[in-house]
């Protein structure tokens, strides 16, 4: 097996992974996910990268609410029961966040128009506002992180990203 050394986001040298051709296809290299244990991997990936981005970022909320409000900012105005299925929460929870976010002046309820029964979600200028800040601090605590990766690197990350976003976009409705 080939192996070469990478900068990790410390600075340390870090080992990368080894060739493709010298690692059988049956067995994947730590580190390296065969195709069967991608999805497994990735889930929990993704999952720690999102734990530590919140930490790092120091937003001041759960990450819940910042993600609820950024789901009302791209969707627009949406029904608790959309909100509580798109953030995979319980309805009560998603009730609880959206209440103590409209005490805070980050969002408003108003009447359903389709539905008398219904309330939807919008965001205001002040939660728009407060996004934006949230994301500044996600960039900059997480963007540290990356800024000792390779311009390789970096390229295969947004590639993943995109990737992502897109199976996101057709799967998760």
């Amino acid at each position: 097996m080939t192996r070469t050394s990478l900068p990790s986001a410390t600075g340390d040298e870090r080992p990368a992974a080894p060739d493709a051709a010298a690692t059988s296809s049956t067995e994947s290299a730590p580190g390296n996910p065969s195709r069967e244990e991608l999805p497994q991997h990735l889930a929990l990936v993704c999952s720690l990268f999102a734990r530590m981005a919140a930490r790092r970022s120091e937003v001041g909320v759960g990450t819940v609410s910042w993600r609820v409000v950024a789901t009302i900012e791209r969707f627009g105005k949406l029904r608790l029961s959309e909100i509580a299925e798109r953030e995979r929460v319980s309805r009560p929870t998603a009730t609880t966040v959206i209440k103590r976010l409209e005490e805070e002046g980050l969002v408003r309820r108003e009447p359903d128009p389709t539905d008398s029964r219904s309330v939807l979600v919008s965001t205001t200028d002040k939660g728009s506002a407060q996004l934006a800040i949230w994301r500044e601090q996600l960039a900059v605590g997480v963007g540290s992180l990356l800024e000792h990766l390779p311009e390789e690197d970096l390229a295969t990350l947004s590639r993943a990203s995109e990737i992502l976003a897109g199976v996101l976009e057709v799967h998760d409705r």
